[in-house]
């Protein structure tokens, strides 16, 4: 009894650490982005003119809205299906790369001539070639998001890691280069970085080859398969991004742009958080989609709770630091000014953690391929702020603008786990257990090939991998 008693408890103690290193090196992949971003954008504010650096948070930012766009239409959708596919693992990754692909040819063109209107209208000075070199990063970009979301999505999170540490010293060496040599400008700049995104993922392409094979059937489907749930996560992108940014406006159409200043100053400070919850959110959609492939959805029930008490325990420890210590980060980062808003720091803390206690569900949600839900979750999330903001902000101030983005959030959340929990009593007991679709649902045709032989693919480079093998995810 007492050798199976061990026996047991080290499996479980196995297996939670393989969750807790799983969880920390997603966590230090997310510091090192994020940390590489802040570093950039210091180095070009010391060793470059202002404008330089205006310029660049211009560019950069069309960079980044073109990676999300890519994120949502390909990339999520293939962390998703992946344990699902209609065809071979080598095909099914193979055809999302080719997707990713057309993507960035689309993105060369519409960057080009972006620049192209830019250099024929009145634009800042330098904007246009910024753009222009966009064009011929974004390749780049793309196929390394790409490399960091496969990563992910088979929970290769050493490998995204190493991935992220390579751009990084590349990009990081090129700029303290520049400025060392005095060459540093907006446009030296996003060239350093589209040399390092070019040598890390063409390499980690090279190493990958034999984890994607194109088929040229295969990609029609693909396309039309992502179509269908990446419409919706884009249009859930655009109405979070909206989200943030209508309070900007708000408050400066009714109290004036000093509040406005006042409130960025604030979510400032609270956005010390964001690594921490991008950096969670990398690793937990790829473990819902395997809780329910391996479990179905009474696993991944049980999964989603342990991350929401997860995430729930590391925001309210930041909770806590920000009710002690925001105010003197204010008064420490911003100056006398921006001095007296320790409320306002406290309600707008409780708001990223009813974000973090939502996203959970958002997980869920989208790995049982219910992704218009989040979407009319966030609408509703959106549409409560903007109805709250205006009653609350004329008799609080900012403080009421605060309370209303949490309220907003919090009903968001809360309509995402309702949501969740509605649909999941419409599977039957035998769908919870093997991750069947719901009652009503439309079922989807069959695309696999009847014969029993598989079909041949033209991989890349290098060779194929057995057909019948899929990738062994890690243990988590």
């Amino acid at each position: 009894m007492a050798v199976s008693d061990d026996h047991t408890l080290s499996f479980w103690s196995r297996r939670w650490l393989a969750v807790a290193s799983t969880r920390a090196l997603a966590l230090a992949d997310q510091a090192v982005v994020s940390g590489t971003s802040f570093l950039t954008t210091a180095m070009i504010a010391r060793w470059a003119f202002l404008d330089e650096l205006g310029i660049y948070a211009m560019a950069i930012s069309l960079l980044v809205s073109w990676v999300a766009v890519q994120e949502s239409m390909v990339l999520l959708p293939y962390t998703i299906h992946r344990h699902r596919p209609q065809a071979a693992p080598a095909e099914h990754a193979g055809s999302y790369l080719a997707l990713s692909g057309l993507f960035s040819i689309l993105a060369i063109a519409t960057f080009s001539m972006a620049a192209l209107g830019l250099s024929t209208a009145i634009a800042p000075h330098g904007m246009a070639a910024a753009t222009l070199v966009l064009a011929a990063v974004v390749p780049f970009a793309s196929l390394r998001e790409f490399g960091r979301r496969f990563a992910f999505a088979h929970l290769r999170v050493q490998q995204c890691l190493t991935l992220d540490l390579a751009a990084s010293a590349l990009q990081l060496c090129g700029l303290a280069w520049l400025g060392w040599t005095a060459q540093l400008s907006a446009l030296t700049a996003c060239a350093v970085i589209g040399v390092a995104y070019a040598v890390s993922s063409v390499t980690w392409l090279y190493l990958s080859r034999e984890s994607f094979a194109i088929q040229r059937g295969q990609l029609r489907k693909t396309m039309r398969r992502s179509w269908q749930l990446g419409k919706w996560l884009c249009a859930t992108r655009i109405v979070e991004s909206l989200h943030g940014q209508v309070i900007y406006w708000l408050l400066a159409l009714a109290i004036g742009t000093a509040a406005t200043g006042t409130y960025a100053a604030c979510l400032s400070i609270v956005s010390f958080c964001n690594p921490i919850i991008q950096g969670f959110f990398n690793i937990l959609l790829p473990q819902a989609s395997l809780a329910l492939a391996t479990g179905g959805v009474s696993r991944l029930q049980r999964e989603i709770v342990r991350d929401a008490l997860l995430l729930g325990a590391a925001m309210a420890l930041f909770c806590l630091l920000v009710g002690f210590g925001g105010e003197q980060a204010m008064h420490l980062l911003f100056g006398p000014h921006y001095e007296g808003q320790g409320h306002t720091l406290v309600v707008l803390a409780l708001t990223m953690l009813a974000c973090a206690l939502g996203m959970p569900a958002a997980n869920a949600l989208a790995a049982i391929e219910r992704p218009h839900a989040i979407f009319w979750a966030c609408l509703i999330a959106i549409v409560v702020t903007v109805v709250l903001v205006w009653f609350l902000m004329m008799k609080w101030g900012l403080v009421g603008a605060a309370y209303s983005m949490l309220a907003g959030t919090a009903v968001g959340a809360s309509a995402r786990w309702a949501a969740f929990l509605w649909l999941v009593r419409q599977v039957p007991p035998k769908g919870r257990r093997t991750g069947l679709r719901a009652p009503g649902a439309r079922p989807r045709r069959s695309t696999r090939d009847p014969s029993p032989e598989p079909r041949r693919a033209t991989p890349i480079v290098g060779g194929y991998p057995n057909q019948g093998t899929p990738c062994a995810p890690i243990e988590h």
